[in-house]
């Protein structure tokens, strides 16, 4: 991995960003508009290196992990393409296009977010100041 230490750290940041996006209005309005279990899987990192976000039935909820229940999409990539992801250096739509990013299940409502990654690439980088990491910050 180029920016991570190891297979946690990722997924320390990733969770705690969804945790500052849940209070954002506008983020979690969209969120709960997508209804899905969703497993960012990184796997290919380390064998505990992913984590889930659950936005059905209207409540927001994430944790590291697999899921207890079947995701109803998977995205599987690796954790420092997610990490430009979240940074909005690496365009959704294209890395899946290119297989970059691999999806099992529906992305359409998780893709209609993709105007919002702007508003999530500043989240996050706040999010990694917070956590000392300012210098795997992308400019």
């Amino acid at each position: 991995m180029e920016y991570w230490k190891d297979e946690n750290e990722p997924i320390k940041m990733f969770v705690k960003l969804f945790e500052e996006g849940f209070k954002d209005a506008d983020l979690s309005g969209g969120l709960k508009k997508v209804n899905q279990l969703i497993w960012f899987d990184y796997t290919q990192d380390g064998p505990n290196c992913s984590f889930w976000v659950d936005c059905r039935g209207g409540d927001l909820k994430t944790g590291p992990g697999k899921p207890a229940d079947a995701p109803d999409l998977t995205m599987s990539l690796s954790a420092d393409d997610a990490h430009r992801s979240w940074s909005n250096k690496l365009n959704p739509v294209m890395a899946i296009t290119r297989k970059k990013i691999r999806v099992k299940g529906s992305a359409t409502g998780l893709l209609k977010l993709a105007p919002k990654l702007k508003k999530v690439a500043e989240l996050y980088v706040k999010v990694l100041k917070d956590e000392g990491k300012e210098g795997i910050i992308l400019k």
